[in-house]
């Protein structure tokens, strides 16, 4: 009669580098890593995937499992949050195949849909700024660009020789403007077309 390894006396071979002790562990425990993954709605190419993925990390994790017993659950801990992040990228995946291809004339940039649901959020308000910019067009968008796009403080005095406007008509002239562009984002939908006249408009 065969005698019986316990998980312990598998772990320290497997450290020493003997891959017959592997190949009892693996065998061991391949049902229970098994179970953890058809539990997930996964694809099929995905759970293999899984499976190795799962016995990998235990080959780089071999020194924090010494505790007798702790072999199981730490490979049914490992399993799940494998199968948590290859079920959340699925829906992230399907999630931007769909912004994709929306046909309802929206634009949509891939780099966008790749973003959390802030980053997204920050990005579509800078293009509505952007659109609104240029759907003001004019003095208006030439005078919010140069007060707010560049890096620097904007010179007052060639503002005005540019745009042909007293130096201390810039103030109430960019109120006007900013009041202008206000409502041309509030048509495009942006949410808060207050905003534009309280925070200076992202042109970057």
């Amino acid at each position: 009669m065969a005698s019986y390894h316990t998980d312990g006396s598998l772990l320290e071979r497997c450290r020493a580098g003997d891959p017959a002790a592997w190949d009892l562990l693996v065998a061991r425990y391949r049902r229970l890593v098994w179970s953890v993954i058809l539990k997930h709605r996964l694809r099929d190419e995905t759970r293999e995937d899984i499976f190795q993925q799962a016995f990998s990390a235990l080959v780089e994790h071999l020194d924090s499992v010494r505790e007798e017993g702790a072999l199981a659950a730490w490979l049914t801990t490992t399993t799940k949050r494998l199968c948590w992040q290859a079920s959340e990228r699925g829906r992230r995946d399907a999630a931007r195949e769909t912004a994709l291809e929306r046909d309802d004339g929206t634009r949509t940039d891939p780099a966008d849909t790749r973003q959390d649901d802030a980053d997204f959020a920050r990005l579509t308000e800078r293009q509505l700024v952007r659109d609104g910019l240029e759907r003001l067009g004019g003095k208006c968008r030439e005078l919010l660009e140069a007060l707010f796009g560049s890096a620097g403080e904007p010179n007052y005095a060639l503002l005005a020789e540019r745009l042909g406007i007293r130096v201390g008509s810039i103030g109430p002239t960019r109120a006007r403007c900013l009041e202008k562009l206000a409502g041309v984002l509030e048509g495009l939908g942006f949410g808060a077309g207050a905003a534009a006249r309280e925070k200076s408009p992202e042109t970057d």
